[in-house]
């Protein structure tokens, strides 16, 4: 019986040229594939936070179907400094399905009339006032759901042309928000012109949907707020404070803790009262102290404004 004849075979690996051009093969597949990654990941946080938005602009409207006006921008009076400094979020958790939280708040700190009890939320809310939400927080924030280094804020309103905050020091369990309601151009002011600009949700306001004459397809609800900018991050905005901005100081590419701001790339994103979101360009101007406004600044200001009755084309300022 014939036996069968060894084969032999020679294994042979890769050289050391051969190894390095799949190297180089694999680092450029990465290169190219990274961006596209990061694009995806870009516009799903898009879109993520426009729903948040949209969300809170739909609380706002079923908000004032039930009671009859919109929750006002801070529950506060600071012509004489009483109140509870509760702002429009607050007011909105019944809304978005965050009823059990609310009822955890005494219901005197949503007083929007005298005569007010004196005490301010962090008193008795505090421990709510750590609940995190997801749906208010933009997954375009770089911070996520932790506080700013410089701390958080109890309250943001304007009066009396000028926007007024008080924040706590760094660091603060208190839970932020990425979004503050509308308070228009300058907020509520004794002034013929700027009176015509102002937004649905200012301190103590009991804005009714028949009294936006601009339409609530045509009036901002909520905007995109950071706090400051990027990095450092000046404030984190807590969501039972009163989160209420002026349009006045445009939308600076960079941000800051006094304008409406985003971690999105180029843009911010806006919730009008009827629920609907549109995206608008970071870079309108902030020269309107010397007053020299841009054509862009005056539409962004028709935007926010709920009875100037202008007509204006977002998508010369929008994405």
């Amino acid at each position: 019986m014939p036996r069968p004849v060894p084969v032999s075979r020679t294994r042979r690996g890769f050289t050391l040229i051969e190894l390095l051009v799949v190297i180089a093969i694999i680092a450029i597949l990465i290169g190219l594939l990274l961006p596209a990654v990061q694009k995806v990941r870009a516009a799903a946080a898009r879109t993520s936070c426009q729903n948040n938005i949209s969300q809170l602009g739909k609380a706002a409207h079923n908000y004032a179907s039930g009671l009859g006006y919109f929750p006002p921008g801070c529950a506060s009076d600071p012509a004489t400094g009483q109140g509870a400094y509760v702002g429009t979020i607050a007011f909105l958790l019944p809304q978005m399905e965050q009823t059990p939280l609310y009822q955890q708040i005494q219901p005197n700190l949503f007083a929007i009339s005298a005569p007010y009890s004196g005490t301010v939320w962090w008193g008795p809310a505090y421990t709510q006032s750590q609940a995190k939400i997801k749906t208010l927080q933009c997954p375009a924030d770089p911070l996520g759901d932790s506080p700013a280094q410089s701390g958080a804020m109890a309250y943001l309103y304007t009066w009396n042309y000028t926007l007024n905050g008080g924040a706590f020091g760094a660091p603060s369990p208190v839970a932020k928000t990425n979004y503050a309601s509308n308070a228009g151009t300058l907020g509520r002011v004794n002034d013929t012109f700027y009176s015509q600009y102002q937004g649905p949700f200012t301190t103590l306001s009991q804005t009714k949907i028949e009294t936006i004459g601009d339409g609530t397809s045509n009036t901002f609800a909520f905007g995109e707020y950071l706090g400051g900018q990027l990095n450092p991050r000046d404030y984190s905005a807590s969501w039972i404070g009163g989160c209420n901005l002026p349009t006045y100081w445009g939308l600076p590419p960079n941000g800051a803790w006094y304008v409406y701001s985003s971690g999105h790339d180029g843009i911010v994103n806006f919730a009008y009262c009827d629920g609907s979101v549109r995206s608008v360009r970071k870079g309108i101007a902030l020269n309107a102290f010397a007053n020299q406004p841009t054509g862009d600044w005056w539409v962004f200001q028709a935007a926010a404004g709920m009875r100037d009755g202008q007509q204006y084309d977002i998508t010369t300022i929008g994405q």
